[in-house]
């Protein structure tokens, strides 16, 4: 077994050798830069092993973590570099796992995760929303995460009320952890170099909030969020079946003002309006 260190290998060489071109629709850039490597690492060993890594690509990350002797279980979709992947760490802390994430049913992360984890990742640019949205609800298996992304995903999730990256994942963010813009990463560390900056994030997520709270903000913020230009009066309101008189009577008891927009209500009082809801299964 070749030694357990980031990839003495530039991307682009050992693409060649594997004869893997980088897909973008998968949004495969690698990390080559090392030191962005390691930071990312030293924040995710702060937070606990286990790991569940997705996307280790080529093992810029998941070497990090192996010469670590962190235990770690990587997700990778591509199943000629999680045939590499394997082989390369056969034998070490690293199991490696051929799947989407997306696809992978709860009960299989609580089964391979009985105590809980910490997520880590360069996530795909195509999947970063989607990943982050997935994570939301893994929340009790995975309740903290270092993730890299797409530098306007992440201006998103952390944005605060009143601008226009602003909403729904700001507000599920703001509301279900504690997240930290960690540091910027340039396009100029990955192979191929993609066309935007990267930043890397760090969430916490907090206990004990019930996952039919969660349904209900997910119904108000998606309602509120669904026609952003117009006032919070005219959001469709399919779950109530009071329909928008009694969503504004909603909005009054939470504090909010109908003829307010979306973009103006802080997470805090979206959280009231969802706790305003009588719990039931809502449509999302």
């Amino acid at each position: 077994m070749p030694p357990l260190d980031f990839p003495a290998d530039h991307p682009r060489r050992l693409l060649a050798d594997l004869g893997i071109s980088p897909s973008k629709r998968r949004g495969q850039n690698f990390l080559h830069d090392r030191n962005v490597a390691r930071k990312i690492v030293a924040v995710a060993q702060a937070m606990g092993s286990p790991f569940l890594e997705i996307g280790p690509g080529l093992g810029a990350l998941t070497s990090l973590l192996a010469a670590q002797d962190a235990e770690t279980v990587a997700v990778e979709i591509d199943r000629r570099m999680a045939g590499y992947l394997r082989d390369r760490y056969s034998g070490s802390a690293v199991e490696v796992i051929e799947g989407d994430f997306l696809s992978v049913q709860e009960a299989e992360w609580r089964r391979r995760f009985p105590r809980g984890g910490s997520v880590v990742g360069n996530l795909p640019y195509s999947l970063s929303s989607p990943i982050v949205l997935r994570l939301f609800t893994l929340r009790e298996v995975f309740p903290r995460a270092v993730i890299m992304l797409q530098k306007e995903v992440a201006a998103r999730l952390l944005a605060p009320p009143g601008g226009k990256e602003y909403g729904t994942l700001s507000v599920y963010l703001s509301v279900l952890a504690d997240a930290c813009l960690e540091f910027s990463v340039g396009r100029a560390c990955f192979t191929p170099a993609p066309e935007v900056d990267s930043a890397v994030v760090s969430i916490r997520f907090r206990p004990g909030i019930p996952d039919m709270l969660v349904r209900n903000l997910q119904a108000v913020v998606r309602a509120s969020f669904a026609r952003r230009r117009k006032k919070l009066r005219n959001a469709p309101v399919p779950f109530l079946p009071g329909g928008t008189k009694e969503w504004c009577d909603l909005l009054f008891q939470a504090g909010i003002d109908p003829s307010a927009r979306a973009e103006t209500v802080p997470p805090e009082m979206y959280l009231l309006l969802a706790r305003a809801i009588p719990f039931k299964e809502t449509e999302g």
